[in-house]
């Protein structure tokens, strides 16, 4: 019988780089996405779609009946592994890939990606790549006296990519005791003032220039460094640094990754509460406009979904509605049970959050997720904000 609690890691772009070179794949090959939702049984849909995806096949002509075998043979085991699946927090979609021969990964991500079984030649990495393409990066930079380090971190990972070294000058010097070339105390320091400024100016032309282009993908910037120090660094940041500086965090001691991703990520938390507080804010604002720029509650949202006049999809935490949708044109409804636009019988759907999300993803229309309770806005659950005519 399977162990308990699979082991499931946060998928990276290292990961993702690594399915993509294509080693040893043995085919066909399966690439599982299972979107998550917060009070929904993750288990049943997984079996759902992946009973539904193999039955499709059992019916084709596409594969051999030993390939199918195979195949229902795969299926039944990623089955098996997410029964016994535990969910890290803030997970919000499961990627499993795997060939004939051998596990390739189970893997979480807090990015909601709609639910998918595909089987072909190689791994389907596209979602995640989309994703991730939406998903902030942040630019670390971590201060010290003699050296500055950049970090990049993204969905909960950082890595250090660069470093810029100071010149080796005495952090001080007592002069009582050494005449260091006949100089005096104050032209010392100042001597010493010099080079700090200088390495504390290379250092900011350096995160200038990672904001500068947009190939390298940063949204916002955090500092972590001794107060003074960080002070000093953000009064010669460049604007476009400024305008991207989120916040900024004290480091006692010296150089500890761990620390820096735990600091760097309180801010991060920081800023999102702040950002969904001011979403929030706006939807009831705009909500209560005579010309609302805004709509709260399922059946506005739908009402202006199909009118194409969306611009953004906001869902509050642990939010789940029943209702209903087309099995034929995927019209989507929380009370009606004949289809607006074909007229089929509507099916029960015990979610229609995803379906409206599946909508949204189809339509390219944003959406932000509320990690946070936000009691006033949860009894709505859902807003949108509209397009705004020109």
């Amino acid at each position: 019988m399977p162990k308990n609690n699979t082991e499931i890691k946060l998928l990276t772009k290292k990961d993702i780089d690594e399915l993509s070179q294509k080693k040893e794949i043995s085919g066909p090959v399966f690439s599982f996405y299972l979107g998550v939702k917060a009070g929904r049984n993750f288990v049943a849909e997984a079996n759902s779609v992946i009973t539904g995806a193999v039955k499709k096949i059992e019916a084709s002509d596409i594969y051999s009946g030993s390939e199918k075998k195979k195949i229902s043979k795969i299926a039944d085991k990623i089955k098996e592994e997410i029964r016994f699946t535990k969910l890290p927090d803030e997970t919000r979609s499961i990627v499993i890939f795997r060939d004939t021969k051998r596990k390739s990964g189970a893997y979480h991500i807090p990015v909601y990606i709609p639910s998918k079984l595909v089987i072909e030649s190689d791994f389907y990495i596209h979602p995640f790549v989309k994703a991730l393409e939406k998903h902030p990066r942040y630019l670390v930079v971590f201060l010290e006296r003699d050296k500055v380090r950049f970090f990049s971190m993204r969905l909960g990972e950082i890595e250090e990519i660069s470093e810029i070294t100071r010149d080796d000058v005495p952090q001080r010097i007592n002069v009582a005791r050494v005449d260091w070339k006949g100089l005096s105390e104050t032209r010392i320091q100042g001597h010493i003032h010099d080079h700090e400024k200088r390495h504390l100016k290379k250092a900011a032309e350096k995160t200038e220039d990672y904001f500068k282009y947009k190939k390298n993908g940063f949204s916002c910037l955090i500092i972590g460094a001794h107060k003074e120090l960080a002070e000093k660094f953000m009064g010669i940041l460049g604007a476009k640094s400024k305008e991207k500086l989120i916040g900024s965090y004290r480091i006692a001691s010296r150089y500890d990754l761990n620390r820096i991703k735990a600091k760097s990520a309180e801010v991060i938390n920081e800023r999102e509460k702040k950002v969904e507080e001011e979403i929030v804010n706006n939807l009831f604002g705009g909500s209560s406009k005579k010309r609302a720029a805004a709509v709260l509650g399922i059946n506005l949202v739908l009402e202006n979904l199909y009118l194409h006049n969306v611009d953004m999809l906001a869902i509050g935490k642990d939010y789940k509605e029943a209702g209903y949708a087309c099995p034929k044109c995927h019209y989507i409804s929380s009370y009606l049970k004949s289809c607006a636009k074909c007229k089929s019988k509507m099916s029960e759907a015990g979610d229609i959050a995803d379906e409206i999300i599946e909508e949204a993803i189809a339509n390219k229309i944003k959406i932000k997720h509320l990690l946070y309770p936000r009691e006033e806005f949860d009894k709505f659950g859902i807003g949108a904000f509209l397009k705004i005519e020109a």
